[in-house]
């Protein structure tokens, strides 16, 4: 869980952040800069993409997450004026109707956890205005199987493109534009050369000076070839059938879906 949802001065954070703020960037190059723009941050975790989002002084951000934890970090690491957190749960969204309807929703990692998502996403379509558009995201249950990680603790369900489309239009989405976040070479490059430290470092060898490194000079070592803004892509995709449905297809898709 500790790499899904990452948290300010952890290794995880040090490790993925990158990944995780591409998809928000991703975002912020797609929104229309206009005053009183009103966003939905749906499942916000620690803050740090809503912060991102309220660049814009004149947007409002809606920002909700039913761990409190998590809102109590986000209120004093990613605290800006034009952000209002609110403890509230994707299933309902019943806290947060009230501040809509909104202009646009951002959900990026959270449907695959969700035991209803499609009340989640019926809910989003019924807060948004007529032209607003949500942004979601979800990790490729297809790639996950090549890299056997399709077993995590908290998910679900993993979705395929063909799944992820049809579970959207369910919903009541009609116009859906596919995307795709997937490694750039350097990143491919970065992610080979991180496997093979990793598997130099687990030489138990290796691992007992490091203990005795920590214990006696206080060393704590930090992530090996953390990654980077510049080993990530989202490219755009015609249709789910296009995406390539080998480890080299994109690891998360991403829906921009227009209200109409």
């Amino acid at each position: 869980m500790a790499i899904e949802r990452i948290i300010p001065g952890t290794k995880e954070w040090d490790a993925f952040y990158a990944n995780h703020i591409k998809r928000y960037q991703f975002v912020v190059s797609q929104i229309p800069l206009m005053k009183h723009f009103n966003i939905l941050d749906a499942a916000c975790g620690v803050g740090y993409g809503s912060f991102l989002l309220s660049s814009n002084p004149d947007t409002n951000i809606v920002a909700i997450d039913r761990s409190k934890v998590a809102l109590e970090i986000a209120r004093s690491k990613f605290n800006s004026h034009n952000i209002h957190y609110l403890e509230d749960d994707c299933h309902t969204l019943e806290n947060s109707k009230s501040y809509g309807p909104f202009d646009a929703i951002i959900s990026f990692e959270t449907l695959e956890h969700l035991p209803n998502p499609d009340e989640f996403l019926r809910q989003c379509f019924n807060n948004l205005q007529i032209g607003g558009r949500l942004f979601i995201s979800t990790p490729n249950q297809i790639v996950s199987d090549i890299e056997n990680q399709n077993k995590w603790e908290f998910h679900e369900k993993e979705y395929t493109p063909h799944d992820f489309v049809s579970i959207l239009q369910k919903a009541g989405f009609l116009s859906i534009q596919l995307f795709g976040q997937e490694l750039t070479s350097i990143g491919k490059l970065r992610k080979q050369f991180r496997s093979e430290l990793n598997t130099i470092l687990s030489n138990p060898f290796i691992r007992i000076g490091q203990f005795i490194q920590r214990i006696f000079k206080g060393h704590i070592f930090s992530t090996q070839l953390p990654e980077q803004l510049e080993d990530f892509d989202i490219v755009p995709y015609e249709n789910y059938s296009s995406i390539d449905t080998s480890s080299n297809g994109p690891f998360v898709l991403i829906a921009v879906c227009e209200k109409s």
